[in-house]
């Protein structure tokens, strides 16, 4: 140096890692106060990349080490070998890096007495950045030493700060995958929205209130036709499921939910976040956080990752939900030509539908698998396609040829379907074929018994005969509601599977009130 009273280094090719106020912690260990001093005025006016030394002061190693212990983030420690033992320095140093496992402060090594502990011997043997004795230490090389010092835990941080970043990163895409990959599971719109929620919040938005939003076409004039449909919510939203976004809660967001829609991308506001995606074909999704969205630009992207990940998996729910609404239309309308052709007109197959749903959600089937029963329920008896009119439609009861004849229905309607490819016509064939099955192994055409006959045939077995005794047919008049139900109630354990007589008796207000909405318009003779 030039001139040694100069103590501010100019280093502006370097980047500081923190603010201008934050100093660079220093701790002086050694047990002679006047070391303390000395070593104060020398670095007391150094400035580092526009920031202060900050000097703490221990005067035993075990001080040192309590400070150490507290303080984590200590830059450089200036520590004496010798002083309430001749090695009191040295076990220090070990300790730092062995027990409290603290790789990042620096050491510089400071002894009065280079002969009690050798330098290359030190050098060697501990995890230190520099030795010096104490009378080489002019106050430049004091300089020189601190400042190559902190220069070097700069760098450290920098590399532990990238890779914390990484890390960070890398945990922060594998929840995006994790949360993605939950979503791509549901099966259901109201699923979709409430596990969308659920995982944006996971995600980084914890326990902010958030609603699930469709928007169709401009928000100039949301409400007034419907516009606008919350399909899930918490907090203090869950009341608004189902229903029109309210008009304070539209007030409050209707900003950064038309900059959304304009753009057509997500806005960060300060006090809330509007997630937006936008189907190919269909209404904008708006995802609604509302609380404060301190997120920095790694965080953002990660939401917004996850938002196209969302959309994706609603596109293929969508397509899903197109091609199984399409199945059901055809089912529905293939089961109407059967139903007409026996003769058995009016709604039986809708009610058999809602029958089959209710007794399979009452039995603790999932939603998806109540749902596929109800789709496949309609095509129970496409096996009557094939039975001659002469039977189908005789008036009164069949002889024993025409109820062999009949009882092919079962068997003709697996045969047609036992092929099919999609979940709900391989549904369908099942039900077909054992619908005709007893508990007690005397139905037909398998004269399967027990668990061995399909949940589903056992629901429908049972749901078809309510329907049928429940309602007139061409041969015969609709019985009354106590026949009925005591049909139901000996038929238990014999002709059906308990567990249904029992799920039957617990819906059967709902069953009533399916029967009641689904009236047949006109009745059989």
């Amino acid at each position: 140096m030039d001139n040694e009273d100069n103590w501010l280094i100019d280093d502006s090719d370097d980047v500081a890692t923190a603010t201008a106020v934050d100093p660079w912690r220093v701790l002086i260990v050694d047990d002679e106060p006047d070391i303390h001093q000395v070593t104060r005025l020398a670095l007391g006016n150094i400035d580092f990349l526009g920031r202060p030394l900050e000097l703490m002061s221990a005067y035993s190693g075990r001080e040192a080490l309590a400070t150490l212990e507290q303080d984590d983030d200590i830059a450089l420690m200036l520590l004496d070998v010798v002083m309430e033992s001749e090695e009191a320095g040295l076990r220090v140093a070990r300790a730092v890096r062995e027990e409290q496992h603290n790789h990042r402060v620096r050491i510089i090594l400071r002894t009065g007495q280079p002969g009690i502990a050798p330098e290359r011997e030190v050098i060697e043997s501990y995890d230190i950045n520099d030795y010096k004795a104490k009378t080489e230490l002019t106050r430049d090389k004091l300089y020189t030493a601190v400042l190559g010092t902190l220069r070097s835990y700069r760098d450290i941080m920098l590399i532990e700060q990238q890779r914390q970043m990484l890390a960070a990163n890398r945990r922060g895409l594998l929840k995006v995958i994790d949360a993605s990959s939950s979503i791509f599971q549901l099966q259901s719109i109201r699923q979709f929205a409430q596990g969308v929620l659920e995982q944006l919040q996971a995600l980084l938005f914890f326990e902010q209130e958030a609603l699930y939003v469709v928007v169709k076409g401009s928000v100039a004039a949301l409400d007034q036709d419907g516009a606008t449909t919350v399909l899930y919510a918490t907090g203090g939203y869950a009341a608004l499921c189902d229903k029109p976004l309210a008009d304070d809660v539209l007030a409050r967001f209707k900003p950064s939910i038309d900059e959304a829609m304009r753009d057509g991308r997500s806005v960060f506001a300060d006090d809330h976040f509007v997630g937006f995606f936008r189907a190919h074909q269909g209404a904008a999704n708006l995802l609604i956080i509302d609380g404060p969205v301190a997120l920095s630009h790694a965080d953002r992207d990660l939401v917004e990752l996850f938002c196209r990940n969302v959309s994706i998996a609603f596109e293929n729910l969508m397509l899903r939900a197109e091609i199984e609404d399409t199945q059901r239309d055809i089912i529905y309308r293939l089961s109407e030509v059967v139903e007409n052709r026996s003769q058995d007109t009016g709604k039986h197959i809708h009610r058999m539908a809602e029958y089959a749903w209710l007794l399979a959600r009452e039995l603790g089937l999932s939603d998806e698998d109540a749902e596929i029963i109800r789709a496949a329920s309609p095509l129970h008896d496409i096996g009557k396609v094939g039975i001659p009119d002469v039977v189908l439609h005789k008036p009164g009861r069949l002889d024993d040829a025409e109820r062999r004849i009949m009882d092919t229905h079962a068997a003709l309607g697996h045969a047609m379907l036992k092929d099919a490819k999609p979940r709900i016509l391989k549904m369908a064939a099942i039900i077909a074929h054992q619908h005709h099955e007893r508990w007690d192994g005397a139905g037909y055409p398998q004269r399967l018994a027990g668990e061995a006959i399909h949940i589903a045939a056992r629901i429908i077995a049972l749901a078809d005969v309510y329907d049928a005794l429940s309602n007139a047919r061409c041969y015969k008049p609709a019985w009354p509601r106590e026949d009925v139900l005591e049909a139901i109630s000996l038929g238990r354990g014999s002709q059906f599977d308990p567990a249904v007589v029992d799920a039957f008796f617990a819906v059967l207000p709902q069953l009533e009130a399916v029967q009641a909405r689904l009236q047949d318009t006109q009745q059989g003779s």
